[in-house]
């Protein structure tokens, strides 16, 4: 299958040294490494890190022909704090390269041939990368909308009109409750709010990340559980990416939702008991993590 994605390409920058990272770009490669074929339309500086990142992207064997130079802005740098426990907060620059990716022809044909089209919250925080992405968006069969709020980095009223776009939708436990709130939900409970959400936007699909309790995913009016796997933490950098990578390989797939859920979150778990967002896991671990001897 082809999937292209759009949005931030940058480094996280922990006190040890830099990581290659970005929410869409940790997706694709999750999804790359399960075999599909994937492609990122982001923009870098002209610079250094910017050919780095390139060079990083190319050794995942992520498409990286879509990839602009921005002739201003510098490559994304994103400061990455953790916590005691390994929760990740992050300090985001502005504006950066892939606050003014361009449309380009050959990106909409991209997204025209792909099966999905992965898309986040962050990168619609500039007019430039926003303008393009709704060009894209209406090339696209299949939308994807992993929301990501970065204070002070979204609007929340184009996060609804986006949602009611798409096709998938995915966010944290905590987004959803201040989301629901913002859009005027009477409601107290988890479940109650997801289905607001879900009617409110019109999506079919609704996923809801509980860190180390799991996730919920409301699918066709119906919910599916899973209540997470015990691991020790590493760091939380980019598990939410890769259970999103999991959970659209089964989805596409057409596995059963419930195994799809299974999935994600056993991968989600092996990335954050390891450094950085993408380190390597393949489908055989997967497995007999997620069915031991």
């Amino acid at each position: 299958m082809k999937i292209t994605g759009f949005g931030e390409i940058l480094w996280d920058t922990f006190p040890d040294g830099k990581i290659l990272g970005g929410a869409p770009l940790n997706v694709l490669y999750r999804l790359q490494s399960l075999g599909m074929d994937t492609a990122i339309i982001s923009s870098r500086g002209n610079d250094g890190d910017g050919e780095e990142l390139v060079r990083q992207i190319q050794q995942k064997n992520i498409v990286s022909d879509f990839v602009q130079i921005h002739p201003d802005y510098p490559t994304s740098q994103v400061k990455v704090s953790l916590n005691a426990q390994g929760s990740a907060s992050y300090e985001i620059v502005y504006p950066c390269a892939w606050d003014g990716i361009r449309t380009e022809e050959a990106a909409l044909h991209r997204v025209a041939q792909s099966d999905a089209f992965i898309f986040g919250s962050l990168a619609m925080r500039d007019e430039t990368s926003r303008k393009t992405l709704n060009s894209l968006l209406q090339q696209a069969k299949f939308k994807i909308f992993d929301v990501n709020l970065r204070k002070p980095h979204y609007d929340a009223s184009l996060i609804l009109e986006t949602m009611k776009q798409a096709d998938v939708v995915k966010l944290n436990d905590d987004e959803l409750y201040e989301l629901s709130k913002i859009y005027g939900s009477p409601y107290h409970g988890l479940e109650q709010n997801i289905v607001y959400l879900a009617k409110l936007t019109d999506t079919d699909t609704l996923c809801v990340t509980l860190g180390s309790h799991g996730a919920v995913l409301y699918k066709n009016g119906e919910f599916f559980r899973h209540g997470g796997f015990k691991i020790e933490v590493a760091d939380t950098v980019g598990s939410g990416d890769s259970f999103l990578g999991g959970l659209i390989y089964q989805l596409l797939n057409r596995a059963e939702p419930q195994h799809a859920l299974t999935f994600a979150c056993a991968l989600g778990a092996l990335v954050a008991s390891e450094h950085g967002a993408t380190p390597d896991i393949s489908a055989e671990r997967i497995g007999r993590f997620m069915n031991p001897v």
